[in-house]
């Protein structure tokens, strides 16, 4: 009978819904009690994808939340604190991007409006002005490469009529994805009591991204120049990833930043023998290096069998 109490308090534990807001007194639980889902990507460790090959304590690192897992097989391989909500910044903006991808097309034309512009000064931004046409596919590379707020918005506005609807939209989009521990209010990131993710879910959200055609060559860009409809307007993006292209083992990503948020990174990185990880920090004082450590370790303690299979 106590057996089964325990595993009922457990199953409670693991699969309750993350709270609705960050200062909601259960988000403490999220950083103590792994959802069921990661639980059972760890357990398949070994079971299928890469195999431990070095028995040690782990990655040390300042991050707050962090995990990898194996792309192919989904496998957890390391975790810290996965399932917790948190701020995630411009992280956010993969979800913007999915979902502005979703409801619209390339080619569309949008015009910016002045609360585009706005946003655009409490940030990063791609230079955008007041009535300017720029097709979907030029934003949502302002979006994801120099991590434009300005950008964000005039998505936002073009898809659902306004930033708060679009916001809906997005939330509809991670429940798809079965982002279970994400709640949008903005589609810039910036910091709310009702909008933050967690280490996995942004994981799962990087995967879904880099699956996709374009956002996936958006995500692996070191720059890019793209013009305003007519081309009277040139916009020259740089990522914000400044490990991307000195790390050749590091394929693209996203970063965030912001004052509540801490700093964050979620990468696509790639092990020595070829194998596709993704690799999440949140929270750290230092991105980078608590980024290159994670992926030192990961690629020093796992070998992928040449079968792709678990032993």
């Amino acid at each position: 009978m106590v057996v089964q109490i325990v595993a009922l308090l457990a199953t409670l534990f693991v699969n309750a819904p993350a709270p609705e807001r960050l200062d909601d007194p259960a988000r403490a639980l999220t950083g103590v009690f792994p959802e069921g889902r990661v639980l059972f990507a760890e357990v398949a460790r070994g079971e299928r994808g890469p195999r431990r090959v070095e028995e040690t304590l782990g990655p040390v690192l300042r991050a707050a939340s962090s995990v990898v897992f194996d792309l192919e097989s989904g496998t957890v391989l390391a975790s810290h604190q996965p399932s917790a909500v948190r701020p995630v910044a411009s992280l956010t903006k993969l979800l913007t991007a999915i979902t502005a991808l979703q409801n619209s097309s390339l080619d569309d034309a949008v015009t910016v409006s002045p609360r585009a512009v706005a946003s655009g000064r409490r940030g990063a931004d791609m230079n955008l002005a007041v009535g300017e046409r720029i097709r979907i596919r030029d934003l949502l590379a302002g979006l994801l490469i120099p991590s434009a707020n300005d950008a964000a918005v005039a998505l936002a506005e073009h898809v659902s009529g306004s930033e708060e609807a679009f916001a809906r939209a997005m939330e509809e989009t991670a429940r798809a994805l079965g982002l279970s521990r994400t709640r949008a209010e903005n589609a810039t990131g910036f910091d709310s009591i009702t909008h933050f993710s967690s280490a996995y879910d942004v994981a799962l959200l990087l995967s879904a991204a880099w699956r996709d055609p374009a956002l996936g060559l958006l995500l692996r860009a070191e720059s890019q120049d793209v013009a305003s409809v007519g081309g009277d307007t040139v916009h020259h993006l740089r990522t914000t990833n400044r490990l991307l292209g000195i790390r050749t083992d590091i394929l693209g990503g996203k970063t965030g930043r912001t004052e509540e948020a801490g700093e964050n990174l979620a990468v696509v990185a790639e092990s020595p023998d070829g194998h596709p990880v993704v690799a999440v920090v949140l929270g750290s004082p230092d991105r980078f290096s608590d980024m290159e450590n994670l992926l030192n370790w990961i690629f020093w303690a796992y070998r992928w069998p040449a079968d792709g299979r678990g032993e």
